[in-house]
């Protein structure tokens, strides 16, 4: 496989997580539905809010990253055509770059858990609890589309370190 092969095949990856949010955000969309059509509870009230909010910010946070990522099969495309070796010195800084990310993403998750867990433990207020549920759901949601996209940017990573580029 050429080098363009494997970046269009991790892109294709990357826009698959994004819809992956999206359709989490769709889950929470629904999930705010039903609170609301069949919740006559305080606390199934309470969560009608932060799942709304929830479901916009992953909605349009995955939807926006789809939409990028698709362009960006075509620029690179272009970028690889002018250049083979620029463009994969370019991607190998890039990936390394978007790798030290991953580390950041547990711990803001963690510390998203421990606060909506320290939240609903510790609070009475519904609306409170609710969010603090919420809080958890997105955190855990963040680390579950980040473990695979961990995993593909390291066989990216390798996949770009083991390609020599004929510069004759």
């Amino acid at each position: 496989m050429e080098l363009i092969d494997y970046t269009n095949k991790w892109l294709v990856g990357e826009i698959n997580e994004d819809w992956a949010i999206v359709a989490a955000g769709i889950v929470f969309l629904v999930l705010s539905i039903v609170a609301w059509k069949f919740g006559d509870s305080e606390s199934a009230k309470a969560m009608i809010i932060p799942l709304i909010v929830a479901a916009v910010l992953l909605i349009g946070m995955g939807a926006g990253l789809a939409v990028n990522n698709k362009n960006r099969i075509t620029q690179y495309e272009q970028q690889y055509k002018e250049s083979p070796q620029k463009f994969l010195e370019s991607e190998k800084a890039r990936v390394d770059d978007f790798m030290k990310i991953y580390p950041q993403t547990i711990i803001v998750a963690s510390v998203m858990m421990v606060i909506g867990v320290c939240v609903f433990a510790f609070c009475a207020a519904p609306w409170l609890r609710a969010s603090a549920l919420v809080l958890i759901l997105v955190a855990l949601t963040a680390l579950a589309i980040d473990f695979f996209s961990k995993e593909r940017g390291i066989i990216y990573q390798q996949e770009l370190n083991s390609i020599q580029i004929d510069t004759n």
